[in-house]
């Protein structure tokens, strides 16, 4: 039952309906008894910076996850950031304090990183060069990757991604062979074609393929149909959620609990 002491979270997209937080959250509020709700905002980009200046004030919201296409502008709008987020200038997790004080996390990299595994000494391929990848990059360079290429739409963005992390084994794609290539994070929103004509023939039978997009994707479908190791997008957001749950309750969030909320979206992760 929701009532006036209710504590409220929210994520913010443009747009908002492909969301799955509300259903997860709701139904871990729902199994451990907690006096906590989940919705959804759609909110155009242009509105962010006043959206974000009303949230001190809102007094029973405990915080908010942020997804495309605002992680940039939200991380501008916080007043601390963690250590990832102060690296890569984004973050996907705010936490609403007592005083008002907004906190920007970043777990994209993280939960990518999990749903991963091992990956110290591999050579790995990131599509796009947007929020998400930036923080992939930055938790692959932190478990010890031997390298990581950056394909992407414009030059320029590339450009900026690499600039973050100066010194590091960081370069744009040019075409290197594929099958020297050992994982791959598909990190655009692109779903109904493999982003910038990538032929995942040439990849190695059982090179790991991770998914950010959380519904079927052109990739994915090529990705098992080539016999390649397809991660999907639920994996990453399954490891993500136990720490953004933490971060906003307090509370570790037990695993059953995880498990019965995606399995009751039909997904079975381990």
């Amino acid at each position: 039952m929701i009532t006036g002491r209710t504590k409220v979270f929210t994520i913010l997209a443009h747009p908002s309906t492909h969301v799955m937080a509300p259903l997860i959250y709701n139904h871990i509020f729902t199994a451990m008894g907690l006096d906590m709700s989940y919705i959804s905002h759609d909110v155009l980009p242009e509105a962010i910076p006043e959206t974000i200046k009303s949230f001190p004030g809102w007094c029973n919201l405990g915080g908010f996850n942020v997804t495309i296409p605002h992680k940039e502008a939200v991380a501008a709008l916080v007043d601390t950031r963690c250590e990832v987020s102060t690296r890569t200038c984004v973050v996907n997790t705010v936490v609403r304090h007592d005083d008002g004080q907004l906190s920007g996390h970043n777990t994209d990299g993280l939960g990518a990183a999990k749903a991963l595994g091992r990956v110290q000494g591999v050579a790995c391929l990131i599509i796009g060069a947007g929020g998400a990848a930036r923080a992939i990059v930055d938790a692959l360079l932190h478990e010890g990757v031997k390298s990581v290429l950056i394909l992407n739409r414009s030059r320029e963005g590339a450009l900026r991604l690499l600039s973050l992390f100066p010194g590091s084994p960081v370069g744009i794609y040019n075409g290197e062979p594929l099958k020297d290539i050992e994982v791959v994070v598909q990190a655009t929103p692109v779903a109904d074609k493999i982003p910038f004509g990538l032929d995942p023939a040439g990849f190695t039978r059982g090179t790991r393929i991770l998914e950010t997009v959380m519904r079927p994707t052109a990739l994915s479908e090529a990705a098992v149909h080539h016999g390649l190791d397809l991660i999907s997008g639920q994996a990453m957001l399954y490891h993500q959620t136990s720490r953004n749950f933490e971060l906003f309750t307090g509370i570790e969030l037990p695993k059953d609990r995880l498990d019965d909320a995606f399995a009751s979206l039909g997904y079975h992760l381990p």
